[in-house]
């Protein structure tokens, strides 16, 4: 299934970028994601959150960013905190790509 292949793929960035693999350093913020639901037809959904400070005791406080969503093939369809050119870089060639 491309849509894990993609999953793979995005851990192996976020890893690139901030040595976790379910993070990364965006231009304005420090995010990170989590898998939710998938659908019947193989869509891959979840949260994106962005690092929104510390609180006293030194704690990470984390907001909901937006979300994401993978299909089955493994395109990309959204992605909160990465640009659309980053997702071509990350997401599994899907058919009829040139990259493909």
């Amino acid at each position: 299934m491309s849509a894990i292949n993609t999953l793979y793929s995005l851990e192996q960035f976020c890893r690139d970028s901030s040595g976790q693999p379910y993070q990364w350093a965006g231009n304005s913020a420090t995010y990170r994601w989590s898998v939710g639901k998938t659908t019947s037809e193989g869509i891959i959904n979840g949260v994106v959150r962005k690092l929104a400070g510390t609180d006293t005791n030194g704690i990470e406080i984390w907001v909901v960013a937006g979300s994401f969503k993978i299909a089955a093939d493994g395109e990309i369809l959204r992605f909160t905190g990465i640009s659309k050119k980053l997702w071509r870089l990350i997401q599994v060639p899907v058919k009829g790509d040139i990259a493909a």
